[in-house]
């Protein structure tokens, strides 16, 4: 069984990642130990054989010291075999490997022993004889190990592993939510793509605001009052909005719409004096003619004297705009006489009425006058003073616009 090099877990043969710690593993097995080199065949016999070869040779030309002819038919005797050992290799070569490297060994050492003749007590003294010339080494047998140069270590080539031919796997398997792959439970990272094998946990939704609003925690039998007052002052204020939504709501809105729409000329429903003038009828104030006057009985003052506006449905009033004497043109205007003052006389549908001084200017043309009331119903002008009141004249009175609410 594989282990992990990084945990020590034991891992599946083939798998790419290890499932405790998710490490990248090797795609193959780590490759055996190379085997040690071979070592040759006999070279430890034959080292030992040739230094007991040796020793052997020694001692026995020690023992042959007593005749020095003998010493030198030994000497010539080793002569003739090493060189019949030099001359026939060739023959030795059939023998078995063991064999020949044996007698190899024993033939090298007795060729390096030189024969030493013992001293001579009667003769003169004769100079070593000089030792024959070692023989070329024969060349090693064919089944003798060489040295070779050691060869540079191949890494192994890489196995893919096919995941899709992957059989089908165990009910309890858990699938990798990267790549789908099943994997055996108990596993903590995919065994294909090493991804962690555990779904990571969502961000935590978002409390709403109005659920973080919550009283703070307290110790029971405390603050009781508090949260009393507190809720009684809640009520309040909300029963002050709701009665204030109800008494200045509707009057927010119009100002609102007073400000933001264009007011629009209405006509009054009926029209009518306190007195009028022959050829010079109330009903020429709405005409739409600033040529044609409204002008009050000659027998009378004109003083206290007064025209009625008359509005069906009650109207929103914004603006009036008067037009006083008997033409615009200058040489017809100072002709007859012009109000100055006017008092505005207001009814709504609720009963109780409004009053407002108009003071006008002695000049022809319009002169317009921003007045809001709401629920009109009746208008009336009553004339206060007047420009250019003689006997004779009629105080004239051309024309009277009134603007609403749409």
């Amino acid at each position: 069984m594989r282990t992990c090099d990084n945990c020590g877990a034991e891992v599946t043969p083939g798998d790419g990642f290890c499932g405790n710690c998710g490490a990248f593993l090797a795609w193959n097995d780590p490759a055996p130990p190379p085997a040690p080199a071979a070592t040759a065949v006999g070279a430890p016999a034959a080292r030992d054989t040739a230094t007991d070869a040796a020793r052997d040779a020694g001692a026995g030309d020690a023992g042959a010291g007593d005749a020095g002819a003998g010493d030198a038919g030994a000497g010539a005797g080793a002569g003739e075999s090493v060189a019949g050992d030099t001359a026939g290799p060739g023959a030795d070569t059939a023998a078995e490997p063991g064999t020949a490297a044996e007698d190899t060994a024993a033939r090298r050492a007795a060729a390096l022993v030189v024969p030493v003749r013992p001293v001579d007590d009667d003769g003169p003294d004769r100079s070593d004889p000089v030792p024959a010339a070692a023989p070329a080494e024969p060349p090693p047998a064919a089944d003798q190990p060489r040295a070779v140069r050691p060869g540079l270590p191949v890494a192994p080539g890489p196995v893919v592993r096919d995941f899709a031919g992957d059989a089908a796997g165990a009910p309890d398997d858990v699938v990798c939510p990267a790549c789908g792959t099943g994997n055996p439970a108990g596993r903590s990272f995919c065994r294909r793509c090493g991804g962690p094998l555990a779904a990571p946990a969502g961000p935590a939704a978002a409390v709403p605001w109005w659920r973080r609003l919550r009283w703070p925690r307290r110790r029971p039998g405390r603050g009781g009052l508090r949260r009393l007052l507190a809720v009684l002052l809640v009520l309040a204020l909300l029963a002050a909005a709701a009665w204030a939504a109800v008494r200045f709501g509707p009057r927010a809105v119009d100002a609102v719409r007073d400000r933001t729409t264009t007011p629009e000329a209405v006509l009054p429903s009926a029209v009518v004096a306190s007195s009028e003038a022959r050829g010079h009828p109330a009903r020429s104030l709405v005409d739409g003619l600033n040529n044609r006057y409204w002008a009050p009985a000659a027998d009378r003052p004109a003083t206290g004297q007064y025209v009625e506006l008359t509005f069906d449905p009650p109207i929103r009033l914004m603006d009036l705009i008067v037009h006083t004497g008997a033409s615009p043109q200058q040489d017809v205007f100072v002709r007859q006489a012009r109000p100055a003052e006017l008092t505005l006389t207001l009814w709504t549908g609720d009963g109780p009425s409004s009053t407002r001084q108009l003071r006008l200017s002695d000049r022809p043309g319009p002169q317009t006058f921003h007045h809001v009331v709401g629920g009109v119903t009746r208008l009336r002008l009553t004339i206060d003073a007047s420009y250019g009141a003689q006997r004779g004249r009629e105080v004239a009175l051309a024309e009277v616009e009134v603007f609403r609410r749409p």
